[in-house]
């Protein structure tokens, strides 16, 4: 659709014909930019295109939004790139060039960033039960608009912030924490390296659709609503913490990448919190903590004893408990921290062994029951 706002008229009329301006050669005519289409970042950037058809013969000046970032403007007269134009500002910021387009019309095509436009990802994942092997899981779009008003626009989600011509703004990446880390991934849908577009801060881009976009509220858009497979992974990482962690293993199997957000977790029609889920690529496992074991209180103990030898100052032993006293057996995965100066390691229930210097165990506790593993090393 073409808006025009007649600037001066050294003729009696203006026709308005097929969505073009029909003037003399004579004739000034200032046009509005208002995009068709619209990328949308998260930190509060879109890269727009607006393409129109004007007469040829006429000098047209073109008004900007008030939030452009005027250096990242682009403009294509028939598809050539104008490499002669100003910026004027009057009571909007104005461009104008000499054209060389020939025939009655010529095709302008205008791209540039501009600020007011951001969105979030947000997830909502519904449980029957604290033991399930698949949860419900919807994916929106929370769009805020500040900017613009469009009957009709092309909308593009980018999960990933733009760089502005000065310094890099806007951090949203919420990664897996350490405690998600450590419980691992499913060897056979191992994290895999998104397919990226543009910059390397772009996770995906997500195709919205067409919509009509105002500045009176918060826009939801449903990206995904589907039922995934999950597995429970229950950790107590003894080196730092005195509870038990509930981590969900959300494995994607949707045809669209999860990009990092917060998720909303409900069981039951209760609200259990908020987490935040890591970049989980098509076939790949994200993290959600979803609380803490109430019915299992787990300490670690460790007692140092000086030897004052040659080769070893101190012999330390490490006592990790847990004990359940709920109604039902529970199983836990333990990880420690050793140091990387250790000799001469002792221990009760020998542990798998992983990166970052991590003994790891696998406890199943019965109802009432108390579990004890011991290790000993010499520092």
């Amino acid at each position: 659709m073409f808006r025009a706002i007649p600037r001066f008229l050294l003729l009696s009329v203006l026709l308005l014909i097929g969505g073009l301006v029909s003037v003399s050669a004579q004739e000034s005519v200032q046009v509005t930019s208002k995009p068709d289409e619209v990328d949308i970042f998260y930190n509060n950037i879109a890269f727009v295109k607006d393409t129109m058809q004007l007469p040829t013969g006429a000098s047209v000046q073109i008004a900007l939004p008030d939030q452009v970032y005027a250096d990242t403007l682009i403009v294509r007269e028939n598809g050539r790139r104008v490499m002669d134009y100003s910026l004027v500002q009057d009571s909007r910021l104005l461009v104008e060039w000499d054209s060389t387009a020939t025939g009655d019309t010529r095709e302008v095509t205008l791209q540039y960033r501009m600020g007011g436009l951001s969105w979030v990802p947000k997830y909502d994942m519904f449980l029957t039960s604290q033991d399930v092997d698949h949860v419900d899981f919807d994916f929106f779009a929370e769009i805020h608009n500040s900017t613009f008003t469009a009957d009709s626009v092309l909308v593009k989600l980018v999960a990933g912030n733009v760089g502005l011509t000065t310094a890099f703004a806007g951090d949203f990446a919420a990664g897996a924490s350490m405690n998600q880390t450590v419980a691992g991934y499913d060897t056979a849908a191992a994290p895999q390296t998104p397919t990226l577009t543009g910059s390397t801060t772009i996770q995906y881009i997500y195709e919205a659709g067409t919509m009509a976009l105002d500045t009176t509220g918060t826009r939801y858009i449903g990206l995904l609503s589907t039922n995934l497979a999950v597995r429970k992974v229950n950790l107590w990482n003894a080196n730092y913490d005195a509870q038990v962690y509930a981590i969900y293993k959300v494995k994607n199997e949707s045809n669209i990448p999860l990009a990092d957000g917060l998720v909303h977790s409900y069981q039951d029609n209760i609200f259990l919190g908020s987490d935040a889920i890591e970049l989980t690529p098509i076939s790949s496992e994200g993290s959600v903590t979803v609380g803490t074991l109430q019915n299992v209180r787990v300490n670690r103990t460790e007692n140092r004893t000086s030897l004052n030898t040659i080769f070893y100052s101190e012999q330390v032993d490490v006592t990790l408990e847990l004990n359940n006293y709920g109604a039902d057996p529970v199983t836990i995965d333990v990880v420690d921290t050793y140091p990387t100066g250790g000799r001469d390691y002792t221990f009760s229930q020998e542990p798998g062994k992983q990166g970052d210097n991590q003994y790891r165990w696998t406890v199943t506790l019965a109802p009432g029951e108390t579990v004890k593993i011991t290790y000993q090393y010499k520092d």
